[in-house]
């Protein structure tokens, strides 16, 4: 049977006790910021997975439009992040980059973002270029804010590795994630494994099946899986679609094959006609632990697996220990306004000097 999980999630914001999502020391959580397809809804935003181990560690893979704001329901504070894995450069996948960046500096982050993607078949498709031309785009952001906050928040430390690695990419603090190549309509997509204290997690990010991931996730205790297109519901544009995405019956047979203590699978439009016709086609070859994932839906991993909803107020705040950034810049960066707006202002005040 596939797991279907509906529920009223937003509550009073005063009933919100978010801020920890009480992760045990040895546990990790695994929670969908963004399960939808690339025409986002209200429901499903783009591409994204909170990873928060118990030894204080948050990852996060893929950024896809309105993903921040499923963080931000959280209440996590967005300085705790350690790091960020983009799996390929469609905007589903990146198009919140500049929005965790940038909450993430104006929350006060004491240390740089660490940033990791992978290289292209040519350098103005890898990750690095795209990392740059972000933060060249908001340069006005950038400088405005120097001098309230915090100056080594202000710039991401980019890393981009060899879309072709099939090894590790980062070890840290017990915590290895690995990366191998997608099969996802060109050169430079990628999907991720993540190990910790006898957990895992692999996260397929966009792809057509392939060896590369099936090696990987074979035993995984969370397999993150895309599907899209089931037959009759939701037609995609037509195209080449065996380089693009998994079927949901070609899904079915990956976690036939890989075995996971739980199958997730994500990226499809989960309105009700829809839901049942992937799992069905899932099922017809697998027959596993199996959950049909929406947003805020939350998978914990310890010695034994549990599922839960997690409620949030439609008016989040940041957390307490996030404010107080401001004030801790140097006040020799802070920009100065032209005379003519100066002369322009209606009131003066202390923040004048």
């Amino acid at each position: 049977m596939a797991i279907f999980v509906r529920t009223d999630r937003f509550v009073e914001a005063e009933l919100m006790q978010n801020q920890n999502l009480g992760i045990a020391p040895d546990e990790m959580r695994v929670t969908a910021l963004g399960t939808g397809r690339p025409y986002s809804s209200l429901a499903q935003a783009n591409s994204s997975w909170l990873v928060q181990l118990g030894n204080g560690d948050s990852f996060l893979f893929d950024y896809g439009y309105g993903s921040f704001t499923r963080f931000a329901a959280l209440e996590v504070h967005p300085g705790a992040l350690t790091a960020t894995f983009a799996s390929h450069l469609h905007t589903d996948h990146v198009g919140d980059f500049a929005q965790f960046w940038v909450t993430s500096r104006i929350a006060g982050r004491l240390q740089p973002l660490e940033v990791y993607g992978p290289s292209g078949s040519s350098p103005e498709l890898g990750f690095a270029h795209f990392a740059a031309h972000q933060l060249e785009s908001y340069a006005w952001d950038t400088v405005s804010r120097r001098g309230s906050l915090p100056e080594a928040g202000e710039t991401p430390t980019v890393h981009e590795f060899d879309w072709e690695t099939t090894g590790i990419i980062y070890e840290q603090r017990g915590v290895v994630i690995r990366a191998v190549p997608a099969v996802h309509v060109h050169d430079g997509a990628v999907s991720y494994r993540l190990d910790w204290n006898g957990h895992s997690l692999v996260y397929s990010g966009d792809t057509a099946p392939n060896r590369f991931l099936t090696d990987i996730a074979a035993g995984v205790d969370v397999l993150v899986h895309e599907t899209a297109n089931a037959r009759g519901a939701n037609a995609p544009v037509p195209g080449p679609e065996s380089i693009v995405h998994t079927n949901p019956w070609e899904l079915g047979s990956v976690f036939a094959l890989t075995r996971p203590r739980l199958a997730v699978a994500f990226h499809f439009m989960n309105d009700a006609r829809t839901r049942q016709l992937v799992s069905d086609a899932i099922r017809s070859s697998y027959d596993g632990p199996l959950l049909l994932a929406e947003d805020l839906i939350s998978v914990r991993v310890g010695s034994d697996i549990s599922i839960e909803v997690i409620p949030v107020s439609p008016f989040s705040r940041p957390p307490a220990s996030g404010r107080g950034g401001y004030g801790a810049g140097s006040a020799a960066a802070r920009p100065h306004l032209s005379s003519k707006l100066r002369e322009a202002r209606l009131f003066t005040g202390e923040s004048d000097a």
